[in-house]
């Protein structure tokens, strides 16, 4: 699933590719994919793109109707100047080719300069949705200035459930999914299952200095190409950050600091990678 860098990367490269270039058509292949009414979009003009914790949002001119896009587990955007003779240098994960659209392409959208945008989902849980405004996550974005220590130590104190799931709760913060929420809490030398509120004041400043730099890191290489490579960029490229992780997807492998092999273990569905060694069990506070 795209994260915040994920995101905040897409968002970077469509800037200078479609803000300022007017939509003339949508082309809906999946209805479950658009929410809304196309007609309200159609013949607008972008002229900004924001992005809300995961959630990118662009903003069209005058009655301020806005296209709002959740990747979900695995959305793509791809820009193409033609979009009616999409070639791709690279091929596009899960189409077996490198020419849009294609078998998972859901939804178009056509410039009137011959440019348009491909968003592609495989498993059609991300959407694109019309809008009078915004739709802002409830959660506090991780690179916003609301999120401090001091925050972070609050939302700790209220809960006992495990420090990663509080991480990764959208309408508590939003942007850290299970790629930063994994190397944050090693960077922290913090156990994932660790109750929230046994962290003490210093590992919450060590935890929210090691969630931006991770955040930061992952903005700097351009994203995170995991193992299934669903994140690509929007000229089909993938991001770099995949090269620097620090215990997510390295279970069996020596940790970086003191060469204990990094387990793995399921917790609500989704696999935490820690080493046991530099991240004590939850069980010895």
């Amino acid at each position: 699933m795209p994260e915040l860098p994920e995101v905040e990367t897409i968002k970077r490269n469509l800037e200078p590719n479609i803000v300022d270039k007017t939509i003339s058509d949508i082309e809906i292949l999946s209805p479950k994919n658009f929410i809304g009414n196309k007609k309200d979009v159609v013949g607008r003009k972008i002229v900004d793109i924001q992005r809300f914790g995961k959630v990118l949002v662009f903003q069209l001119e005058k009655l301020y109707n806005y296209l709002n896009v959740h990747f979900k587990l695995s959305g793509q955007m791809l820009f193409a100047k033609n979009v009616d003779k999409a070639v791709f240098k690279n091929p596009i994960p899960f189409t077996k080719g490198n020419i849009l659209p294609a078998n998972t392409t859901r939804i178009i959208i056509k410039f009137k300069d011959g440019s348009g945008l491909f968003f592609n989902d495989l498993r059609k849980f991300g959407w694109i949705k019309v809008s009078n405004k915004p739709l802002i996550p409830k959660g506090t974005d991780v690179l916003s200035k609301r999120f401090t220590p001091q925050f972070l130590n609050l939302l700790t104190l209220k809960t006992s459930k495990s420090i990663k799931l509080l991480l990764m709760d959208q309408n508590l913060i939003t942007g850290i999914g299970n790629i930063y929420a994994n190397d944050s809490l090693f960077l922290a030398r913090i156990h994932p299952l660790r109750p929230a509120n046994s962290l003490k004041e210093n590992e919450i400043k060590n935890l929210h200095k090691s969630i931006l730099q991770e955040i930061k890191a992952g903005i700097k290489d351009q994203g995170s190409s995991g193992a299934d490579e669903a994140f690509i960029l929007p000229d089909g490229s993938k991001g770099k950050n995949q090269r620097h992780f620090l215990v997510y997807q390295h279970e069996g492998e020596p940790c970086l600091k003191c060469k204990t092999k990094i387990k793995r273990i399921k917790h609500h569905g989704r696999s935490s990678f820690f080493c046991p060694k530099c991240q004590p069990s939850p069980l010895s506070f």
